[in-house]
């Protein structure tokens, strides 16, 4: 076919546990050089599919993006309103790619919320108290932005990619995945979290037991979505 592959942006990856050493792939003239993960259409892909690589990825490019409007979101010309429209629209969206994906770990969730009380922060500052200026305490920055926090923005997202799978054909390749039992024996230990586990663990707290019948029903999922926006635990 006239094809030539570049060696120098060609890489391999093996999924899974692996106790050999690793070596980098040779055919014929080629050499391939073997990595732990990759970037695959804007998201990190990680041979134990580990989240938290993409989850640090997304911090460090959502960090770029905010040092590139820090000007403007340190700006007292700018209003409130103005900076935290920049942060839902220039800044989160970066942070929250691929979310829809995600299995999230305490940790995971941890550095996620800094990082936007940290902006936050920026963005309203101080506060008088009893006369004196004050730094604001966690839920006094959510006050003027009224708009949920990074974590149950994540959930949501997770939860309206979960219903719109289960309404896909049978024969598309996500919803194969999804419904699909893959083989072998789990090693030992506490098993890992998986992210229909935690799509479950949302849909339980609002008092749903079978998930993926709800999702079937869209307007059903999309009454299932508004009570999860306003319910307080999630």
């Amino acid at each position: 076919m006239g094809l030539i592959i570049n060696q120098e942006k060609t890489v391999y990856m093996y999924s899974g546990k692996d106790t050999s050493s690793r070596q980098d792939l040779v055919i014929g003239n080629y050499t391939f050089k073997r990595v732990g993960n990759f970037k695959y259409l804007g998201s990190m892909v990680s041979k134990m599919n580990d989240r938290t690589v993409e989850v640090n990825a997304r911090l460090i490019m959502a960090n770029r993006a905010y040092y590139g409007l820090q000007s403007h979101v340190k700006s007292r010309i700018i209003s409130g309103k103005t900076k935290t429209l920049l942060y839902k629209t220039l800044i989160r969206p970066v942070l929250t790619y691929g979310a829809e994906t995600w299995t999230l770990s305490k940790q995971d969730k941890y550095r996620l919320s800094i990082f936007e009380r940290k902006i936050l922060w920026k963005i309203y500052g101080t506060v008088i108290d009893k006369g004196e200026w004050r730094i604001r305490t966690n839920r006094e920055l959510y006050q003027p932005y009224d708009e949920k926090d990074i974590v149950k923005f994540c959930k949501l997202s997770r939860l309206r990619w979960a219903g719109h799978v289960m309404r896909q054909d049978d024969d598309d390749l996500a919803r194969r995945v999804l419904l699909s039992e893959p083989g072998g024996k789990r090693p030992r230990g506490r098993p890992r979290l998986r992210w229909e586990d935690g799509v479950k663990e949302d849909v339980a707290k609002l008092g749903y037991r079978n998930w993926t019948v709800a999702a079937r029903n869209r307007k059903g999922w999309r009454k299932l979505l508004k009570e999860a926006e306003a319910h307080p635990g999630l």
